[in-house]
C-alpha cells in the first residue's frame, strides 16, 4: 500500500536568516510523499527569493499580505490535500526521519494525533541524546493534562502529526495568542493521541524571534493572553468540570503574566482581580495532584503572597535571562 501523502506547512515572515535549514530538514525526509506548503506571509526581507530558489515539485508556495500567524495557518491548512498535516516553524527544523517515525506510529497505534519529544536549542551547535524508546497512548483528558501543565511542549501547535479531518470545523481565530487556543481543542477532538520520548524536532530559541516590543502592543498581547486562559479554562471545564488539573492551569497562566514583573501588566492584573482568582480557586488539592515541583512551589509562594512571588521572579529573570 503506498504511504498517505502527508502535508508540511511552514509558515514564515521575515525568516530569511533561518528559512533554508528548516526547508532542507523537510525536504530531505526519509518519508517522501509529501507536499510541503510555504505560506510566506507579507515577508519584507529576502525570504521569498530563498524560497524561489528551491525547485523541489513538491513544494507550493502562497504569498499572502502579511495576516499574522494564526491566519497565516488557516491559509495552510485550507490549502492542504493531505491525509494528515504537520506543522513546523520557519525558525526550526526536524530530524531526517521525524515524519516517518510518527506517522508509523499514527498507524500502529491508530492515533488521531501523534507528537515525540522536542529539543530547545540556542544555536546549530548541539548534540542530541535520546533515552530508551518510550511510547504512551494517551486519551483526550490525559493529553490535556499534559497540555495544562506545558509537559514536553504539549500545548505547542508545532511538532504534532494530526489527521486532517480533525480539522473539520476547527480554525485558528484572528487573535494574538494562538497556540493557546487551539491545541486543547485538538485534544478533545482527538480520541487517541500517542506521544513518543524520543527527540525528533528542534526548536531553535533566538534574539530574533517575533518579539512585542511597543507599550501598547505588548498590553494587547497580555490581555490577549489573559482572555485566551480565560476562555480555556472555561471551555474544558464544559467538558471536565471536575479536572483539577484545569484550575492549576488556569492559575498558571495568570502567574506567567505576573512573572512578567511589568507595572503596566500588573495594573491590569489588579484590574482584573486575579489575585481574588487565585484565591478562589487555589486548594490544598493541587498540591497532592501529579505535578512538577517547581509549578507546585510557583503556587505555594504566590498564596502566600504575590509580591514575593514577583521578586522571585524577578530574580530568576535576571539570573538565567537570555
Amino acid at each position: 500500500m503506498k504511504n498517505e501523502l502527508i502535508t508540511v506547512i511552514i509558515n514564515v515572515y521575515n525568516g530569511e536568516k533561518f528559512i533554508n535549514k528548516c526547508i532542507d530538514s523537510v525536504i530531505n525526509q526519509t518519508y517522501k510523499n509529501l507536499e510541503i506548503i510555504i505560506v510566506n506571509d507579507g515577508s519584507t526581507d529576502k525570504t521569498l527569493s530563498i524560497i524561489k530558489k528551491y525547485k523541489d515539485k513538491r513544494i507550493k508556495i502562497i504569498t499572502t499580505k502579511n495576516q499574522g500567524l494564526s491566519l497565516s495557518r488557516n491559509t495552510g491548512i485550507d490549502n492542504a490535500k493531505g491525509e494528515y498535516l504537520y506543522f513546523v516553524d520557519a525558525d526550526d527544523f526536524i530530524e531526517p526521519d521525524t515524519i516517518e517515525y510518527l506517522y508509523n506510529l499514527s498507524k500502529k497505534y491508530n492515533s488521531s494525533l501523534t507528537t515525540c519529544k522536542s529539543l530547545t536549542i540556542f544555536d546549530y551547535d548541539y548534540e542530541i541524546k535520546n533515552d530508551i524508546e518510550k511510547v504512551v497512548v494517551l486519551d483526550s483528558k490525559n493529553y490535556l493534562k499534559m497540555i495544562l501543565m506545558n509537559e514536553e511542549n504539549a500545548a505547542t501547535f508545532w511538532n504534532k502529526l494530526i489527521k486532517k479531518d480533525i480539522f473539520n470545523n476547527l480554525r485558528f481565530q484572528d487573535k494574538i495568542i494562538n497556540d493557546l487556543r487551539i491545541t486543547y481543542k485538538l485534544a478533545i477532538k482527538s480520541s487517541r493521541i500517542v506521544y513518543s520520548n524520543q527527540i525528533k524536532y528542534l526548536y531553535l530559541k533566538h534574539k530574533d524571534a517575533i518579539t512585542v516590543n511597543k507599550k501598547g502592543e505588548r498590553i494587547e498581547r497580555i490581555e490577549d493572553h489573559y482572555n485566551a486562559v480565560i476562555e480555556r479554562y472555561e471551555n474544558i471545564k464544559k467538558v471536565y468540570p471536575n479536572l483539577i488539573e484545569n484550575e492549576i492551569g488556569l492559575l498558571r497562566g495568570m502567574l506567567q503574566l505576573y512573572a512578567l514583573n511589568n507595572n503596566e501588566i500588573l495594573a491590569f492584573l489588579k484590574e482584573k482581580k486575579v489575585e481574588k482568582l487565585f484565591k478562589d480557586k487555589f486548594s490544598i488539592k493541587m498540591l497532592i495532584t501529579k505535578i512538577r515541583f517547581k509549578e507546585k512551589v510557583k503556587l505555594i509562594i504566590f498564596r502566600i503572597s504575590p509580591k514575593l512571588f514577583i521578586k522571585v521572579s524577578k530574580f530568576y529573570r535576571n539570573k538565567y535571562k537570555f
